[in-house]
């Protein structure tokens, strides 16, 4: 009979072996039909010169009928069809592994560098995933390019860079494993926002839909560095808010989702910046960054002035250009009246 397991990379494993026992057995273990491990019930085991001290059986096992291979660390060279040989005074006892090795997908992160574009990563996986774009509202023609490749253990790291469009979609790049265990989903919205000092401001930033168990976290940035304002846990609905005073969020809306950040009293200076929305969950994680302009009071008053001077010298400009439209308009009937 076949069995297939699936082993992580460089934890250990167990692969099943049983057998009626008798007492004297021989029991071999090959891969790919290369002896491993030859073991004696009389003579104890007897490996091969090449053998591994990562591969053993459990001596209290064998009087049970359990020859099962142990394997610590496990690499990915040692993925392949194994073979259990039991040969005893009851006959030939044969049994096959399918070893499969995943190291799974820890984290997918998003970056956007200065020239427009957005980067998705990830390292340390095996085998090589999938990785697809999307974008809400959906856009067609994309055109990632994507950077694949193994280290020397043989896990793969990936680089996928995409040109970015308006600032109104929300980019999310999805990377799936070869053997469909996980599907990861990492995703980046960009806006501005305009305040006004002294005026309290409400940034949005909403959870993907059926996001549950999620984590919360805000951040600043005005030069190069970012600073973490505040954070908070669905799990435990404790927040760390490092801004007290200064912004907060709704605790009875944040729950559901609604991540939204209050600054309360906002200054032109101090706070005009980039702030970045992080909600992370299983297998997720989605960031909204929103670059706000903190206008001060007078900034505010003069942009007032000015749509309102723009507005009227529109008005006077169409009233004067009626105005001689109708003196034109009244000179050509008067000449047409003449005649």
């Amino acid at each position: 009979w076949y069995a297939h397991v699936t082993c992580l990379f460089s934890e250990d494993c167990v692969l099943p072996c049983n057998f009626k026992p008798s007492g004297n057995e021989i029991i071999r273990w090959y891969l790919h039909e290369v002896l491993l491990l030859s073991h004696s019930q009389q003579g104890g085991e007897q490996p091969p010169q090449d053998h591994s001290p990562r591969m053993y059986l459990l001596q209290d096992q064998l009087s049970r009928g359990i020859a099962s291979l142990h394997l610590s660390q496990c690499g990915i060279k040692d993925r392949g069809r194994y073979r259990c040989l039991v040969n005893s005074t009851l006959g030939q006892q044969e049994s096959f592994v399918i070893m499969k090795v995943e190291a799974p997908i820890k984290m997918v992160t998003m970056e956007k560098s200065m020239n427009r574009e957005i980067q998705c990563l990830s390292k340390d996986i095996f085998p090589a995933p999938r990785v697809q774009w999307s974008t809400l509202p959906p856009k067609d023609n994309l055109r990632p390019i994507t950077h694949m490749g193994p280290n020397t253990e043989g896990l793969y790291s990936f680089q996928s860079t995409l040109r970015m469009f308006e600032n109104t979609l929300t980019y999310i790049c999805t990377v799936n494993s070869t053997y469909g265990s996980q599907s990861w989903r990492s995703s980046l919205q960009e806006r501005g926002l305009i305040g006004e000092a002294g005026k309290e401001l409400s940034i949005p930033c909403i959870a993907p839909q059926n996001l549950q168990n999620f984590s919360l976290t805000w951040t600043f940035t005005r030069t190069n560095d970012p600073t973490v304002i505040l954070s908070y846990d669905s799990r435990t609905r404790r927040i760390s808010n490092l801004w007290e005073g200064r912004a907060g969020l709704k605790p009875d809306q944040v729950l559901t989702g609604d991540g939204s950040l209050l600054l309360h009293n906002p200054e032109s200076r101090e706070h005009t910046g980039t702030y970045t929305c992080t909600f992370t969950g299983l297998q997720s994680r989605h960031m909204v960054q929103t670059q706000v302009n903190i206008r001060s009071r007078s900034q505010g008053s003069h942009f007032q002035m000015l749509v309102i001077v723009v507005v009227v010298a529109v008005v006077v400009a169409a009233v004067i250009t009626a105005l001689l439209l109708y003196r034109k308009l009244r000179g050509k009937c008067s000449l047409l009246a003449v005649k």
